[in-house]
C-alpha cells in the first residue's frame, strides 16, 4: 500500500513536469512565431522546437505542391544527421499523394495520426529506411487553414510510446498559430497586391505582371490606354500583336531565355498604339522571388523614350563630331599598344630592345625560349658566355663588341647576321639570323637597340642536308665510284640524327644473295657476316625487304622471328632496332636495300621515315645509273658487233646543225669520208620530188613521239638513184629540249628492185587474165553493144519516114530523140567497161564502194547470164565500208569469180544455175563480199587447192584466174577462201579491210 501511495504522487509529480514543460513549449514556439516572417520560416522554429524540447530524434515538414497532387518536403530538422541520412534520402525523395504514408494518410483525413510502430506499419513507405534508422515512433499532424490542409508536420523517435494527446494537443495548438501566421502573412500579401496595383496604375510607364512562366495575367491602367486593347486579347502572350514585326522575333527570344533562366531582362523595341503609331519603349522585368529563391512572378514596365532616343542621336553626332580626332588618336594609340604587346608575345621571333646602358627594356617570350633564359641584368661583356652565343663555326664566342645588339646601341644598321646559340635547353644548338636598328626618341637622340632574331635551325640543316645530297648527286653525274657514292649517302644520313647508323646492301645479279654496299659505322664482323647472305622470307630485315619488296620494321631485333639467323651477330654488335627498305629501280626492279640501325627497340619517327625515302632514291639513282652503264656498254658492243655484220649506216644529228655519219652511212649517201657533215646537205641527198615531204614527216614526227620512219629515194652526185628507208629517235633532257637524233639507214634498193619487179608481172598477168575474160565474154559483149545500136537504127528509121511524109508530131520525135541519146550512153559505157578492163594503166588506190562495183559488173555480164540461162542475184548491205583499192583490178576480180561460178553450173538444168553475190560488213573494219554458185563445188579433200597456180577444174583452164584473184587481193591487204556450201555449190569469201575514214564512221553511227 505505502509503495501504491508513493507511486502515485510521483506519476503525479511528473505529469505536471511535463504539463509545464510542454507549456514552456507552447510559449517559446508562440514568441518565436511572433518574429516569424512567413509559413517557411514558422515551420523550422516549429520542428526545431518541438523536436529539441520533447525529445523527438526529426521532424519534418509537407506542403501541398503547385498543382496541389502532392505533398513535397520544404523544411526538416535532425537530431544526429549521421545517423538519419538514410532515411533522409529516402524523405527528401518522396512526394506522397493523399492517403499515402504519414503525412498522405494525415492531408486525406485532416487529422492527427500516432503510429507506435512506424516499421510494422503496411502503409509506410519509408520502412526500410527507417528500420536502417532504428525508428519506432511516428506522429503527424496538419496544419489547417479553414478546411484546408496547408501544412503536414511529422516527428519521429526510437522508442515505442503510446499516444500522449496532451503532446497532440499542444502541438495542434502550435498549429493553430501557424494557420493564424498563415492568415495574417496572407492578408498582408493581398493588401500589398491592393497597394501595387494602385501604385501601379499611378505609374507614368506601362506596367504588366506574369506568372513564373511568363504568361502576364495583368497590365496596368496606361497599357491600355496606349494600346487600345483589352486584357482578353493581351494575357498570355498577346502582346505580341502589338510589337513590330521586324523586332518581334529577337524580343521573344530574349525574353523567353529569361523566364527560363529566371534572370532580370532588358530590352527596346517599337509598340503600336491605338492609332497606328509606333513609339520606342525600354522594357524591364524583374523576377519576383517567393520564401523558397524560386521565381514566383515576373513585374515588368515600358517606357517610352521616343524623344530620348531622338535627342540621344542628336547629341550622339554632335558629341561625335567634337570626339572624332580624341577618340580616334586614343583608339590608334590603344590599338597599336594593343596590337605590339600581341605581336612580342605571340610572333615566332625573337624581339629585344636594350637602352643605351646595356640593360634590356625588352625580352619577349620568343627570346627566352632561344636563349634559353630571359632577361638579366649583366655586363654586355658577359652576353656571349651567358647566352651561349657562338660565330657561325660554332666554337669561338661571338665577340661582344661584335654582338648585334651592341653594334645597334652604338648606331649600327645590322642585317642577317649568322650566330649558332648553344644553351642547356638546346644542347645540340640553333641557328639564328639577327638584324638589328638603332632606337632613336623624337629629336633623334640615341636611346638603345633593338634586335629581332629568327631562328632558322631548320633551313640551315635542310641547307646542309640539300648541300649534301647535291653533292651526291654531282658525283653520280661524274661517275664516281659506286663504293664511294653509297659511303658518302650513308654518312650524310647518319649525319641527320643522333645515334643513327646505316647500311646499304646491294642484291647479287644472281636475285637471291646480299653483297656489301656501304656501311662505314657498323661492325666489321657484322658487315662481314651479312655480306653475301641469302634473301627470303625471313633472312633479317635487309634479306626480307629484298624478297618482299616492301619495308620491313623491326622494333627489337632480339625477339622478332626475322632475325633468328642474325641474333647472336647483332647482339655483340649491339644493334636493337633495324627498318629495312627496299631500294628499286625506275622500273621497280630491286636493286637492294637500306637499313637504319638503333640501339634502342623501337620503330622509325617520321623524319626518320623521310630519310629513308630520300636515301632509297639517291640509291636507287645511283645503283641503277651504274648499271644502266653496265648494259649499255654490252648492247654497245654488241650493237657494234651486230652492225658491221648487218652493213647498217649510223648517223646523229645535232641540234646545232651538225651530223655524223658512219662510214657505211658516207658511201651510201655518196659523201667523201673527210667532207664535214651538216644537216642540211643530208637532206639534200634526198630527191627533189620526196625532199619536203621527207623534212615535214620528220618535223613531224619527232614533235609528237620522238621517233620517226621514212622511205624514200636518193639522189646521187653522179645522177644514180637509191631507195633508202631511215629509221630514228629524238633523244631530249628533262626539260623537253631536243639533246641529238640518233639513226640508221638501210639501203633497200635491191629490194625495191625486186618488188617492183613482182608488180610488173602481177599486174601484166592480170591484164593477161582480162584480156582472156575479154574473149571468152566476147559473144556477150557483142550482144550488149548491138542492142543498142539495133534500138538506135530503129528509132532513126522511124523519125525519117515521119519526116518524109510531113507528118511531124513533135512531141513523139522528141522521144525519139531522147531514147537514141539513151541508148547511145549505154552503148558508150559498155564500150568504157571493155576499155578499161583491157587498157594497161598504173593501179593508183581510190576509195570504192564495193556496192556499186558489184552492180556495175553484173550490168557487164547480163548478156552473158542470159545466153547461159543463169539467174545473178545480188544481197547487198548498204552499211559495208569502203574500201582502199585499183577499181579495175577489184572489178577483175568480180568477174573472175562470177564466170568461174557460171562455168561450174553448166551441167545443171536451167532452173537451177543460181549465183548469189552478198556484201556484209565486219564491226565496221571489214568488208565482205561472197559470190555463191550452187554447181559442182570445190575439191572436198582441200579447196583452198583451187587458188594454187596452174590448177584448173575445166578442161581448157589454164588454172591462173583464182591465183591471180588471190594475189590482187591479198595487194589489197585483204584474203579470200573458198568452201563448199552445205548443200550443194560453193561459196567464195572476199574480205578487204575498210579505209581508215570508213571505219571512224562506221563506229559513229554504231
Amino acid at each position: 500500500m505505502s509503495s501504491d501511495r508513493k507511486g502515485a504522487p510521483e506519476g503525479a509529480e511528473r505529469k505536471r513536469q511535463e504539463s509545464e514543460e510542454q507549456l514552456n513549449l507552447l510559449q517559446t514556439i508562440t514568441a518565436e512565431l511572433t518574429t516569424a516572417q512567413d509559413l517557411s520560416s514558422a515551420l523550422e522554429v516549429v520542428l526545431r522546437d518541438i523536436c529539441e524540447k520533447t525529445g523527438w530524434v526529426l521532424g519534418h515538414a509537407w506542403v501541398p505542391n503547385g498543382e496541389g497532387t502532392a505533398l513535397d518536403l520544404v523544411s526538416a530538422w535532425y537530431c544526429g544527421d549521421g545517423e538519419m541520412k538514410p532515411f533522409r534520402s529516402a524523405s527528401e525523395a518522396s512526394h506522397f499523394e493523399r492517403g499515402v504514408g504519414l503525412p498522405g494518410r494525415v492531408w486525406e483525413s485532416k487529422r492527427s495520426a500516432w503510429l507506435e510502430n512506424v516499421t510494422d506499419d503496411p502503409n509506410f513507405p519509408r520502412s526500410a529506411a527507417a528500420r536502417i534508422a532504428s525508428l519506432r515512433t511516428g506522429v503527424g499532424i496538419p496544419i489547417l487553414s479553414g478546411t484546408q490542409v496547408i501544412a503536414v508536420l511529422e516527428f519521429f523517435m526510437r522508442e515505442s510510446r503510446a499516444q500522449n494527446e496532451r503532446l497532440l494537443n499542444v502541438i495542434a495548438s502550435v498549429a493553430g498559430q501557424l494557420d493564424l501566421l498563415h492568415r495574417a502573412t496572407h492578408a498582408e500579401a493581398a493588401a500589398r497586391e491592393r497597394q501595387f496595383r494602385t501604385l501601379a496604375n499611378s505609374i507614368s510607364q506601362l506596367a504588366w505582371m506574369a506568372d513564373r512562366e511568363g504568361y502576364i495575367f495583368w497590365y496596368n491602367d496606361r497599357w491600355y490606354e496606349y494600346t487600345g486593347t483589352t486584357l482578353e486579347e493581351m494575357k498570355g502572350w498577346g502582346w505580341r500583336k502589338v510589337h513590330h514585326p521586324d523586332e518581334l522575333a529577337r524580343v521573344v527570344e530574349r525574353i523567353k531565355i529569361a523566364f527560363a533562366t529566371g534572370q532580370p531582362w532588358e530590352d527596346t523595341f517599337p509598340l503600336r498604339s491605338k492609332t497606328g503609331e509606333y513609339r520606342w519603349f525600354l522594357s524591364r522585368a524583374l523576377p519576383i522571388f517567393d520564401a523558397d529563391g524560386k521565381v514566383a512572378r515576373w513585374f515588368g514596365t515600358n517606357t517610352d523614350i521616343t524623344e530620348q532616343r531622338e535627342l540621344a542621336q542628336a547629341l550622339r553626332e554632335s558629341r561625335d563630331q567634337l570626339e572624332q580626332k580624341v577618340a580616334r588618336r586614343t583608339a590608334e594609340l590603344s590599338r597599336t599598344n594593343e596590337i605590339l604587346s600581341s605581336i612580342l608575345s605571340n610572333m615566332g621571333d625573337a624581339v629585344i630592345v636594350a637602352g643605351k646602358d646595356n640593360n634590356f627594356l625588352v625580352f619577349n617570350p620568343a627570346a627566352d625560349r632561344m636563349f634559353g633564359k630571359g632577361a638579366m641584368e649583366m655586363p654586355a661583356a658577359e652576353w656571349s658566355q651567358h647566352y651561349g652565343l657562338y660565330l657561325p663555326d660554332k666554337v669561338t664566342p661571338f665577340p661582344h663588341d661584335q654582338l648585334p645588339m651592341i653594334r645597334s646601341i652604338r648606331g649600327e644598321e645590322v642585317d642577317n647576321v649568322e650566330m649558332f646559340v648553344r644553351h642547356e635547353k638546346a644542347p645540340h644548338g640553333l641557328w639564328t639570323v639577327i638584324t638589328g636598328r638603332p632606337l632613336r626618341g623624337p629629336d633623334g637622340d640615341l636611346l638603345g637597340g633593338v634586335v629581332v632574331c629568327r631562328d632558322i635551325t631548320r633551313l640551315k640543316e635542310e641547307e646542309f642536308f640539300r648541300a649534301g645530297q647535291s653533292s651526291l648527286l654531282e658525283m653520280i653525274a661524274a661517275d664516281a665510284p659506286l663504293s664511294e657514292v653509297l659511303k658518302s649517302l650513308v654518312l650524310l644520313m647518319e649525319e641527320q640524327a643522333e645515334g643513327l647508323r646505316c647500311s646499304i646492301l646491294l642484291l647479287n645479279r644472281d636475285g637471291k644473295h646480299v653483297r656489301h654496299g656501304a656501311a662505314p659505322n657498323l661492325p666489321e664482323a657484322y658487315v662481314k657476316g651479312v655480306d653475301g647472305a641469302p634473301i627470303g622470307p625471313r633472312n633479317g630485315s635487309c634479306g626480307t625487304a629484298m624478297f618482299t619488296r616492301q619495308p620491313v620494321i623491326v622494333v627489337d631485333v632480339m625477339t622478332d622471328p626475322l632475325w633468328t639467323d642474325y641474333r647472336e651477330l647483332a647482339k655483340i654488335c649491339g644493334l636493337r632496332a633495324c627498318w629495312s627498305t627496299p631500294i628499286l629501280s625506275p622500273q621497280g626492279e630491286v636493286l637492294g636495300s637500306f637499313a637504319m640501325y638503333r640501339q634502342e627497340t623501337r620503330g622509325p619517327e617520321p623524319e626518320e621515315t623521310r630519310l629513308t625515302q630520300i636515301a632509297t632514291h639517291i640509291a636507287g639513282i645511283a645503283i641503277d645509273r651504274q648499271r644502266q652503264q653496265e648494259i649499255l656498254r654490252e648492247r654497245d658492243a654488241r650493237i657494234s658487233v651486230a652492225a658491221e655484220s648487218a652493213d647498217l649506216a649510223f648517223w646523229v644529228l645535232y641540234p646545232e646543225g651538225d651530223a655524223w655519219m658512219s662510214d657505211k652511212g658516207r658511201r651510201i649517201y655518196g659523201f667523201d669520208s673527210n667532207l664535214p657533215l651538216t644537216c642540211d646537205l643530208l637532206l639534200s641527198r634526198v630527191h627533189p620530188d620526196e625532199r619536203a615531204l621527207v623534212k615535214a614527216e620528220y618535223d613531224h614526227s619527232c614533235a609528237l613521239h620522238g621517233a620517226f620512219e621514212s622511205e624514200h629515194r636518193l639522189l646521187l652526185p653522179y645522177g644514180k638513184t637509191r631507195w633508202v628507208i631511215m629509221r630514228g629517235r629524238c633523244l631530249r633532257d628533262e626539260h623537253g629540249n631536243l639533246l641529238e637524233t640518233i639513226g640508221v639507214t638501210v639501203d633497200v634498193s635491191a629490194q625495191k628492185q625486186a618488188a617492183l619487179q613482182v608488180q610488173v608481172q602481177r599486174e601484166e598477168m592480170a591484164h593477161r587474165n582480162r584480156v582472156a575474160l575479154m574473149g571468152e565474154m566476147t559473144a556477150s559483149f557483142a550482144h550488149e553493144l548491138n542492142q543498142p545500136l539495133t534500138a538506135i537504127a530503129n528509132n532513126a528509121s522511124a523519125a525519117r519516114r515521119f519526116l518524109e511524109r510531113g507528118n511531124i508530131d513533135v512531141e513523139l520525135l522528141r522521144e525519139l530523140l531522147h531514147s537514141m541519146v539513151a541508148d547511145s550512153q549505154r552503148a558508150g559505157e559498155v564500150m568504157r567497161g571493155i576499155r578499161s578492163l583491157v587498157r594497161k594503166e598504173p593501179s593508183a588506190h581510190t576509195l570504192l564502194n564495193l556496192n556499186a562495183i558489184i552492180a556495175d559488173t553484173v550490168r557487164l555480164v547480163s548478156s552473158d547470164v542470159l545466153n547461159r540461162e543463169s539467174v545473178v542475184t545480188t544481197e547487198l548491205d548498204p552499211s559495208v565500208p569502203g574500201v582502199q583499192g585499183t577499181l579495175v583490178q577489184i572489178q577483175q576480180v568480180l568477174l573472175n569469180l562470177i564466170i568461174n561460178a557460171l562455168d561450174a553450173m553448166e551441167q545443171l538444168p536451167p532452173a537451177e544455175r543460181r549465183v548469189i553475190i552478198s556484201t556484209r560488213s565486219d564491226k565496221g573494219d571489214v568488208a565482205e563480199v561472197t559470190v555463191r554458185d550452187f554447181g559442182m563445188g570445190l575439191p572436198p579433200d582441200r579447196p583452198d587447192k583451187v587458188f594454187d597456180h596452174f590448177f584448173s577444174t575445166k578442161q581448157k583452164g589454164m588454172g591462173m584466174g583464182l591465183a591471180i584473184v588471190r594475189s590482187i587481193i591479198e595487194a589489197h591487204g585483204g584474203t579470200i577462201t573458198g568452201e563448199n556450201a552445205p548443200d550443194r555449190g560453193a561459196r567464195m569469201v572476199v574480205r578487204l579491210p575498210a579505209a581508215r575514214g570508213e571505219i571512224q564512221k562506221s563506229r559513229a553511227a554504231a
